[in-house]
């Protein structure tokens, strides 16, 4: 079985990484300003993306006492997460619906996208985790999650290195990458157990932003993202960008101009007697049908008022779904969707 030393557990996070269930939703007052947000004196409340506990908390260096702890429940020690959430412990499935491995071996200076780029047309990713760097450590040691058992067994069989010193001293591996598959890195499956996401297919750790250029740049939307959570980014690209015709005043046509009061019709005369209303003198103007104002012309449907400004779609692919691209979807679709932002989840490249 794997070493647990510096994994992560499923919605969990590494050291410095973002916590399960560590974020929610509030109703901020005016006032308190989010990064890039528009607020002021008097503003209306609005609804507004709590940031994961990794950013409000400080998280001060762990004492004896709480290391032990979380070893006793069966965590690293440098693990910084909430341990006592039930969500974060090893799942109660059998060794063969594991969906997570362990990786030792690897550089000190490796990155989320060395090892991203390393396994595609493999399978989603719900999480990738390296750890943290160490002075006493010269190599360093990462937790990956799949989507499917499949995807992971995949993931095994074509860079678990140890048993065949061909594969592990390089060359023999099929599109071995840069990094798994030539250096001696060591894959075994996880200790800290993670069940499949089998009701998760639309979920990816890939978002795509689309909306004003603004707020839909590399700079801005970082910035962003760092007010909510710490993350891990593979990549960032501009899918298309250029100028579009966007509505303006809430995307509503003009109100139609108020329609002009008929006069009222004369009231009916009092019923008399036939004989008498036969002899009136008026009897054939009495006689006739009141004519209501002629109908207006049925109007064709205003056009919404629009306007010319800069669009751009942009993606990111994060590290992990949870705590992560999940969080900072969440956070745009509450705080900025009122200001033209529209996220979606894009294709984890990782997959087949």
């Amino acid at each position: 079985m794997g070493s647990q030393n510096g994994s992560s557990q499923a919605g969990g996070s590494q050291a410095g990484g973002s916590q399960a269930g560590g974020s929610q939703f509030v109703d901020s007052q005016a006032g308190g300003s989010q990064a890039g947000s528009s607020s002021g004196a008097g503003a209306p409340a609005r609804r507004q993306f709590r940031p994961m506990d990794a950013i409000v908390v400080n998280r001060a260096a762990l004492t004896e006492e709480e290391k032990e702890a979380r070893k006793a429940r069966g965590f690293s020690e440098n693990y910084m997460g909430d341990y006592n959430n039930e969500n974060n412990k090893s799942a109660d499935i059998p060794d063969d619906q594991n969906c997570s491995l362990y990786i030792t071996g690897l550089p000190l200076d490796i990155t989320v996208r060395d090892i991203f780029d390393d396994i595609r047309n493999i399978g989603k990713v719900y999480s990738l985790h390296i750890s943290p760097s160490r002075d006493s450590h010269s190599r360093r040691a990462a937790a990956i999650v799949f989507f499917t058992r499949a995807a992971a067994e995949r993931f095994f069989n074509r860079f678990a290195t140890r048993d065949n010193p061909a594969v592990r001293w390089g060359g023999a591996v099929p599109n071995p990458g840069q990094i798994l598959g030539r250096l001696p890195v060591n894959v075994v499956w996880n200790q800290v157990k993670v069940a499949p996401f089998s009701d998760r297919d639309h979920v990816t750790r890939v978002i795509q932003v689309e909306g004003p250029s603004d707020i839909v740049n590399e700079e801005f939307l970082l910035a962003y993202f760092r007010t909510k959570c710490r993350f891990d980014m593979e990549r960032v690209s501009v899918l298309w960008e250029g100028f579009s015709d966007v509505p303006v005043n809430g995307g509503q046509p003009p109100a139609a101009p108020a329609a002009p009061v008929p006069a009222a019709a004369p009231a009916p005369a009092p019923a008399r007697r036939q004989g008498r209303a036969l002899a009136s003198m008026n009897w054939r103007e009495r006689s006739k049908p009141v004519t209501a104002e002629p109908e207006p012309e049925a109007q064709g449907s205003a056009a919404v008022p629009t306007t010319r400004r800069h669009i751009r779609i942009m993606e990111f692919r994060f590290g992990t779904v949870k705590g992560q691209a999940l969080a900072c979807r969440m956070a745009l679709d509450w705080e900025f969707k009122e200001r033209g932002v529209l996220c979606r989840y894009g294709s984890d490249p990782c997959g087949p």
